[in-house]
């Protein structure tokens, strides 16, 4: 049988590269070192005529197809064993319009990539929070981000897209222009066609204020009512933010104490997305009453805040495996379980993650957008990840018993994007009350399933 990396894609202008290319092992590479695949080809594309052509190539073949943005899917839907990646990364483009804020972006740009030509005219995207995350695979499962609170989920933003679908035509995706797809995907993840191309509003923002803190272990039920207790207020503005992580504490901080360094704890993100001074103000209360034994308040520039982790979670040197769900409330109970569990965190990277929502996220509509969790009020992220292979069992472990001690007091439901590949029953688990639509949805613009690489939607039938 003739070799695949041999064969010419028709119509293709980028570059293919099979296993004998050497730059075959580089292009293949992944941000999550756990999935180590091997393609029959890696096609990467130039242009979104490329995209469709080596769509139609694959699927004349039989070959499963992986989409490549930032190679950041966490159960390794980047990738693919013995099928064809189809690599964006050639289309990283960002376009500013600063008259009308709009912006354009390529469907293989990375964050940094946004962030960077956004902030060259004092603009944001609400987006994720590690530079190197692609936008494409971040944005099409909802969007979390620090300034989801002030302006929405990174979908609420999204004005239009232009998309490859399975049988190679190449269509513009918006609120007047086919609708349903423009919906779909807008939280159904990858399930539609290939986004080659977003356009979204861009919003003002250049420095936020950021309190850190750490306490010990024994400090964090104080830590998590004091967040419960001010996200749940009715006065609480949506420009503030509070993360708190359970973990170990971070040799890297400058701003922490050294006899915290690598103990069981709890570090606080306590972010503000509006005017400065009195954000300023409103943080240095916090900071008073959670009195904390390190941390420091400071006005952090959005770039610098947007790339302060991109060295620690490099692509290529971490292994990564996570479960996640939603809660209403940080309840005596749920907290109870997240620090006993906390207490036996090993890896000094992994982490309980103790995210609010709300704000921005609730002025869209539940059925709006494909994404159904506007109602959560919380996102906890077991987030496991460890550079050292021989810890993996153990981690995995770690991951899995402490989403069991925690499941029994969330609410049900996953962010797609903090979900893995051996979820039961996952795309009920990540689409909830708008599966059946995106059912519908699908089996109009992909109903052979071509596109089944990410938390997959199954056609609905034609009865």
């Amino acid at each position: 049988m003739e070799a695949l990396h041999e064969l010419d894609i028709p119509g293709f202008t980028g570059r293919v590269l099979g296993p004998a290319h050497e730059q075959y092992a580089a292009a293949r590479a992944v941000w999550n070192v756990m999935h180590d695949r091997a393609p029959a080809l890696i096609a990467g594309c130039a242009c979104p005529e490329d995209v469709a052509a080596a769509i139609v190539f694959a699927r004349e073949r039989g070959l499963t197809i992986a989409v490549r943005g930032g190679g950041h899917s966490l159960p390794g839907f980047s990738t693919v064993q013995g099928g064809i990646v189809i690599d964006l990364r050639g289309l990283n483009h960002v376009i500013v319009d600063p008259a009308t804020r709009r912006i354009r972006v390529g469907g293989g740009a990375l964050l940094g990539d946004v962030d960077r030509g956004a902030q060259a005219h004092g603009l944001v995207v609400p987006a994720g929070v590690v530079s190197h995350t692609g936008v494409g695979g971040l944005t099409l499962g909802g969007g979390v981000g620090r300034l989801m609170r002030r302006f929405g989920l990174t979908i609420d933003s999204l004005l239009s897209a232009e998309v490859v679908l399975a049988d190679g035509r190449i269509v513009r995706a918006s609120e007047e222009e086919r609708p349903d797809l423009f919906w779909g995907l807008r939280g159904g993840g990858g399930n539609f066609g290939v986004v080659t191309e977003f356009e979204f509003q861009g919003h003002e923002l250049s420095v936020l204020p950021i309190l850190a803190t750490f306490h010990p272990l024994e400090q964090a039920p104080d830590v998590l009512r004091l967040g419960q207790r001010t996200m749940a207020a009715d006065d609480t503005p949506n420009e503030l933010l509070w993360t708190s992580f359970l973990r170990r504490g971070p040799a890297q901080a400058p701003w922490m104490t050294p006899e915290f360094e690598g103990l069981p704890g709890i570090m606080s993100l306590i972010e503000w997305s509006g005017e400065i001074d009195e954000g300023r103000r409103l943080l240095a209360d916090m900071q008073r009453e959670l009195d904390p034994p390190a941390g420091e308040l400071e006005n952090v520039p959005y770039l610098e805040i947007q790339s302060i982790t991109d060295e620690l979670l490099a692509p290529g040197t971490l292994h990564a495996y996570v479960k996640a769900g939603f809660t209403s409330e940080l309840t005596d109970d749920l907290v109870g379980a997240a620090i006993d569990r906390g207490s036996l965190v090993d890896s000094p990277l992994s982490v309980i993650e103790v995210l609010s929502l709300g704000g921005a996220i609730n002025n869209v509509g539940n059925d709006a957008t494909a994404f159904p969790h506007r109602d959560a009020r919380w996102l906890i992220n077991i987030a496991g990840q460890w550079a050292d292979a021989n810890a993996t069992d153990q981690e995995i472990a770690w991951v899995r018993e402490t989403f069991g001690a925690l499941e029994p007091h969330l609410t049900g439901g996953a962010y797609s994007n903090f979900m893995e590949g051996d979820e039961t029953h996952a795309a009920g688990v990540a689409y909830g009350s708008t599966l059946q639509r995106l059912a519908q949805i699908k089996a109009s613009y992909d109903p052979g399933n071509v596109f089944h690489l990410n938390q997959n939607i199954e056609p609905a039938s034609a009865s």
